[in-house]
């Protein structure tokens, strides 16, 4: 039935290009803490964009802090980034939307860093947070939950209002259990208006399969973090344990279209020009995109 199943969804999507629609495209981007976090703006962060943009990448992520001294004044870093023909998918942050002292701070800076993602032209508005309190049973607070799926849903009206598209990143705690929390705060929150920037890698290091991960939740993906793993620790791709071609298969059957992002921390062995263009080079050749 699966095999049938792909090749129905291979089927239709040759129909729709017959038809004249667009097929759904895959786009590659890369984080900036290859060459540090956060990364000071000014030569070093051009001079990184200017690697990634010789590489192939059509896109990056970064650190809010990379670019808050353009917030005032947009239009010249911007046009930096529209010069490489490189897009800003988004700006990351930390947030805990689960904390009642904090959420008027918390919505103070949503609605700052929604203004400067459009401004300069970003996609996404990514926050992680950390996983939801719990109780000595092990379970998950309930009222801290429904308070962050309220405040979830309050700042990603704020954000689509902008025409930036809000994210939860998730870490460890959020797919642990089974994607307990992530489950419930997907399910908790509405799909127009709160998305997921999904990190393979803690979906794996939570045991989870993360091709099975992406067909159940690909509707709310908005952007995939892609880095390899072995026992916990960040390795080249394609030395460690992740499913890279299981992945690319998912993203492809499910007709997903959106940012396969490279997460990978800058090493003082490779240089991070190296180590974004292996892995850029990885992508091409397993992954196909």
């Amino acid at each position: 039935m699966d095999i049938l199943r792909r090749q129905f969804l291979f089927i239709l999507g040759g129909a729709a290009v017959a038809c004249g629609q667009s097929a759904p495209r895959i786009r590659v981007g890369c984080q900036t803490p290859a060459y540090g976090s956060p990364l000071p703006q000014g030569d070093k962060l051009l001079a990184a964009l200017d690697d990634l943009a010789a590489l192939g990448y059509e896109g990056f992520e970064t650190n809010f802090a990379s670019l808050e001294s353009s917030f005032q004044d947009p239009a010249p870093m911007r046009a930096e980034f529209e010069k490489r023909k490189l897009k800003l998918i988004g700006l990351h942050a930390g947030a805990s939307f689960a904390d009642p002292g904090l959420i008027e701070k918390e919505r103070a800076q949503v609605e700052r860093l929604a203004t400067a993602s459009k401004a300069l032209g970003a996609e996404l508005l990514i926050f992680s947070a950390p996983g939801v309190p719990r109780g000595p049973d092990g379970r998950m607070d309930s009222a801290a939950l429904k308070l962050r799926c309220e405040e979830l849903n309050r700042v990603g009206s704020v954000c689509n209002a902008m025409g930036v598209r809000l994210c939860t990143h998730n870490h460890a705690k959020e797919v642990a259990n089974d994607g307990e929390e992530v489950n419930a705060v997907m399910e908790g929150t509405d799909p127009k208006k709160v998305s997921m920037l999904m990190d393979a890698a803690y979906v794996h290091r939570a045991g989870l399969s993360v091709p099975a991960f992406i067909r159940k939740r690909y509707r709310r993906i908005a952007g995939v973090h892609v880095r390899d793993v072995r026992d916990n620790k960040e390795v080249d791709m394609g030395t460690g344990e992740l499913d890279f071609r299981g992945i690319a298969g998912a993203l492809r059957e499910t007709r997903w279209s959106g940012w396969v992002i490279l997460e990978i921390n800058k090493r003082a062995d490779v240089s991070s020009r190296q180590l974004v263009e292996n892995s850029r080079k990885y992508m091409r050749d397993v992954m196909k995109i």
